[in-house]
């Protein structure tokens, strides 16, 4: 009787451990990295200025979601580029840059399935490349370069959760930059040492 409470037991603790290293592991590998959406509560959804805007990381090429679309197409002002006369192209193009050499941390992902420590340190880059087009002819051409240091300690989740806020950080920089630039009525990059 006593083998029977005692295998009890042990079953119920080794069932709990069970569960908890599962949601464990959940939480460390169950988020992928979007960088084409924003949660744009401040932006107003509109109609597209834009043609669709693409969006290439590596040898990928994608589409903006319909929400982003609308908040980059926000920042055209309508009194300078009306929207009958008027049409917007752009491209971004990200990249990243490894801060430093990957650690020994790295060498436990090889013997076991779901190491969750993978050290990281790295400078996401985006580049944007944006063309205004009225009645055919170029009226505006801008390039601006938004960049953003992600550094995590566990690989999975989290680190998604941190290039996902970086993301959007530079999507809301390009749009405040495309906005104040399209509304000055110059054709200058700020970050650009040769405009001054």
């Amino acid at each position: 009787m006593l083998y029977f409470v005692t295998m009890k037991m042990f079953c119920a603790k080794a069932a709990s451990w069970v569960a908890m290293a599962t949601s464990c592991c959940g939480f460390l590998a169950g988020c992928s990295i979007n960088l084409t959406k924003y949660d744009l509560r401040e932006y107003p959804k509109t109609a597209s200025f834009f043609e669709p805007i693409t969006f290439t990381f590596g040898d990928k090429t994608s589409y903006l979601d319909s929400n982003l679309q609308s908040a980059y197409s926000t920042a055209i002002d309508s009194l300078f580029f009306p929207k009958e006369s008027c049409r917007g192209n752009a491209q971004i193009t990200a990249k990243v840059v490894p801060d430093y050499e990957t650690s020994d941390w790295g060498i436990g992902a090889a013997f076991i399935p779901f190491w969750p420590a993978l050290p990281v340190s790295e400078t996401w880059h985006y580049h944007m490349d944006v063309r205004i087009l009225c009645n055919g002819a170029l009226a505006f051409s801008a390039e601006f370069e938004e960049s953003e240091h992600v550094e995590a300690f566990w690989f999975g989740r989290m680190r998604a959760d941190l290039v996902n806020d970086a993301s959007q950080e530079m999507h809301r920089k390009l749009i405040e930059r495309l906005k104040f630039e399209t509304q000055l009525g110059r054709y200058t990059d700020l970050n650009s040492a040769q405009d001054f």
